[in-house]
């Protein structure tokens, strides 16, 4: 369903009235089924309303710039919509231009000075693409004549914010191209060369925010897709495999080559590679063992919020001791909680868990999620298990870079029911991918 909402800030009741009706049935001609329309008539007001639209900003704002007071304008709405980021596009309805009873409120000076710098000063305090300045009838306009030009006008208004609002949401690729100098064989001294290459960036706009160019990241892939598919279709973590490669970007490598838990053992004097699968998994259920029976007493306490000062000191030293198996206690310590697993459980049995599978692979299962059905345990497949550390590691990228109100976003509609995942947002947010 196609919405609005939108601010008119005017202080003349007559045209207030005229433009409410005419927003709410050009917008319907245009397909809106739902146009809400807020008012307010001076320059306070509006900025009141434009600090409290703050989590959630008005689709449009049609702004008068005279609001009869001596000192402040629409100029200065202006720029408190663009502080708080409360209005994706504003649309300055106006005719200080070329009406000189703005001389009568804020003095002739002032009034000339207005006239000569009010798109300079506009475009100076709202992002250019999202702004459009409109001239209002004059006074002198017969009265058939101005009700026509004022229609059109709106209509235009219209016209454009639909244009505009494709591009409120954006998470898109681009390929930038680049020069990488060519390495010579050691101890060789050859002319320096350079090759064109190619990179992948990623456009990112979330709601009234900037447009941001961030480098490539390990599951932003994953999330285009997403993103860009229809409401009744799902993601698998399987499919998601294929969309991102095994060895992600962002990942840190061994220069041995070997895994962080091979690297472990190793280290200890074990010949980890001789192993086989099943001996691997007791050695790591053995090393958690030592430990986990406190880990879980202490992230029991986190999650009550109940941890003392030295308690919290503790829980970090065992997660430092454990190392690269640390994810693999937290996997085992959620699926503890999920599976309603007795206190006095140590490790949760090595079948179900497959707590060496989890370690190597340096999954962890954050957030829960896990489908349950009656009868059954919650079960979480290793595919499952990467999606979702993919999925935590993609909205912290989004944090770290000033994209949180998006990763917000992410966690409240990006949902998995089961094993499959989909993105259901609210009516009104389309992505440009």
């Amino acid at each position: 369903m196609k919405s609005i909402r939108l601010l008119l800030v005017e202080d003349d009741a007559t045209l207030c009235a005229e433009l409410k009706r005419l927003y709410r049935s050009l917008f319907a001609e245009r397909g809106f089924e739902s146009v809400t329309v807020e008012t307010a008539t001076t320059v306070d007001e509006a900025r009141e309303l434009a600090r409290a639209a703050k989590p959630h900003p008005y689709d449009l704002v049609s702004l008068d710039v005279n609001l009869g007071d001596k000192e402040e304008t629409g100029l200065d709405v202006l720029n408190t919509l663009r502080r708080f980021q409360s209005a994706w596009m504003v649309a300055m309805l106006t005719g200080v231009e070329t009406d000189r009873s703005l001389d009568g409120t804020i003095g002739r000076e002032a009034g000339e000075r207005l006239r000569r710098q009010l798109r300079s000063d506009a475009y100076g305090r709202f992002p250019a693409e999202r702004l459009l300045i409109v001239e209002k009838p004059g006074a002198e306009t017969p009265g058939e004549e101005a009700t026509r030009l004022m229609r059109d006008r709106v209509r235009q208004i219209c016209l454009l914010y639909e244009q505009v609002g494709r591009s409120r949401y954006i998470f898109r690729p681009i390929e930038v191209a680049g020069l990488e100098r060519v390495s010579a064989a050691k101890g060789k001294q050859v002319k320096r060369k350079f090759i064109e290459t190619s990179t992948t960036h990623w456009q990112i706009r979330f709601n009234c925010g900037d447009i941001r160019t961030l480098p490539d990241r390990a599951g932003y892939r994953t999330l285009h897709h997403l993103l860009s598919l229809p409401t009744t279709e799902s993601l698998t973590p399987e499919q998601a495999l294929v969309i991102e490669p095994k060895n992600e970007k962002g990942e840190a490598k061994l220069s041995s080559g070997e895994d962080p838990v091979g690297a472990y053992f190793s280290a200890q004097g074990i010949d980890w590679s001789e192993l086989s699968a099943t001996q691997q998994e007791k050695l790591i259920t053995a090393a958690l063992s030592l430990r986990f029976r406190k880990y879980v007493e202490l992230r029991g306490y986190k999650d009550e919020e109940d941890l003392a000062a030295d308690e919290a000191d503790e829980l970090e030293r065992i997660t430092d001791e454990l190392g690269p198996l640390a994810p693999a206690a937290e996997t085992a310590y959620l699926r503890m909680r999920v599976d309603g697993s007795p206190e006095d459980q140590t490790v949760v049995e090595t079948e179900s868990l497959s707590i060496g599978a989890a370690a190597q692979e340096g999954l962890h299962a954050a957030g829960g999620n896990y489908e349950k059905t009656v009868g059954r345990k919650g079960y979480d497949s290793p595919a499952a298990q990467n999606f979702r550390a993919r999925w935590k590691r993609t909205k912290d990228y989004l944090r770290e870079a000033g994209f949180s109100d998006l990763a917000d976003h992410l966690e409240a509609y990006v949902q998995s029911t089961g094993a499959n995942w989909s993105y259901n947002p609210p009516s009104g947010i389309e992505w440009t991918t």
